[in-house]
């Protein structure tokens, strides 16, 4: 898949805001996408690869900058890459942004 085909899977269209009800991780429990600094999770990832709505998972992280976990197959450092690679090409990867919080 090059960039482009990347970026419309991810961001081409309208999330379903209840996808994770379908979501493959919700079968085997979260716990195992949240694996500990350095531990090896290809099992964790073939789950996401499984899984129906992996671009919606991998979408909604980078859109909201989950710092944490394997969202859609990727880690948080390999999702970095990914809005790098996607940005460089030129594309408009959601930027995620803090609540402000008021005085």
């Amino acid at each position: 898949m090059d960039t482009r085909e990347l970026f419309e899977a991810l961001f081409g269209q309208d999330i379903d805001p209840d996808w994770k009800v379908d979501a493959g991780c919700q079968e085997v429990g979260t716990d195992l996408f949240f694996p500990d600094e350095g531990e090896k999770v290809p099992h964790v990832k073939a789950i996401c690869r499984a899984c129906g709505v992996q671009p919606e998972c991998l979408a909604t992280a980078i859109a909201t900058g989950e710092a944490y976990g394997i969202w859609g197959g990727f880690t948080h450092r390999e999702r970095l890459g990914l809005i790098r690679e996607m940005r460089a090409a030129g594309f408009e990867v959601p930027r995620w942004r803090k609540a402000r919080r008021s005085a």
